[in-house]
């Protein structure tokens, strides 16, 4: 019976949209659109920086990325944090998947690298964290699952990978490194499926995949840019708690309000 299920949910295809399906598109065009301005009207060099980084990292990821989902999805809709896969369903195999699959990209890809000093790579590894948040729980737990909701299982992997990959157009890439990040964005996407929790891919294997981006293009970040990462994640992981917290006081207010009825 479960396979049945199983397969029933991979092959079912369905014409479902609606108004979360238009909050996906609004909000995949205010991060593109956010991270666009960063790269090619503000600018990362030393004059654009300070800007760029409120663009890219604060803007982009947190108030966009972050911060409209969880809006929509438990202000708006009135869902619970799992809806975007925040959950401890799943946690345990969630973490054991991810340790594996962490393991298994370290041996092929960082087995033999030579890691920049400790004052290089910390800004790496706290941006690699940060962004690798956002892109979890913005591209899996949001968009892929309102499209999974709207199409269907196979329509929603290729469908976010292909939005994942066009997103990258705020960096400037070509249309063949896009092909390639839509591939990546579909293993990405495949993996997180297997227990819809994005604990699945942060904070070891898609981080991870970012960091070895991050280190083969020699990303300049001085020392000081790692604090800036760091309070951007927790600033996310706030937002986070904020979200669970009134979901769970509105439940109560309804439970109370059918109680006095």
């Amino acid at each position: 019976m479960a396979t049945k299920e199983i397969l029933r949910t991979i092959i079912t295809v369905r014409f479902n949209p609606g108004r979360d399906l238009l909050a996906v598109i609004v909000s995949w065009f205010l991060v593109t659109g956010a991270l666009y301005t960063a790269t090619f009207i503000v600018g990362s060099d030393a004059a654009g920086g300070m800007l760029y980084f409120l663009l890219d990292a604060v803007v982009t990821a947190t108030l966009f990325g972050v911060g409209v989902p969880l809006y929509w999805t438990v202000v708006v809709r009135k869902r619970p944090l799992s809806d975007l896969g925040i959950t401890t369903r799943l946690l345990g195999i969630s973490l054991v998947i991810q340790v594996i699959l962490a393991g298994v990209q370290y041996y092929a890809a960082l087995r033999d690298t030579a890691f920049p000093p400790t004052s290089e790579l910390l800004p790496l590894i706290a941006l690699a964290l940060a962004i690798g948040f956002f892109e979890a729980l913005f591209w899996r737990g949001w968009v892929q699952l309102r499209l999974e909701e709207a199409f269907g299982l196979i329509p929603a992997l290729l469908l976010g990978s292909a939005l994942y990959a066009l997103y990258h157009i705020g960096y400037g890439m070509s249309v063949s490194e896009m092909g390639f990040l839509f591939f990546i964005g579909l293993m990405f996407a495949i993996v997180f499926r297997l227990t819809k929790n994005i604990f699945i891919l942060w904070p070891l294997f898609q981080p991870m995949g970012q960091l070895i981006t991050l280190m083969n293009e020699n990303l300049p970040l001085p020392p000081i840019a790692a604090l800036g990462f760091f309070e951007v994640l927790i600033l996310m992981f706030v937002m986070v708690w904020l979200a669970g917290r009134y979901y769970k006081k509105q439940q109560r207010m309804i439970t109370q309000a059918l109680q006095t009825v």
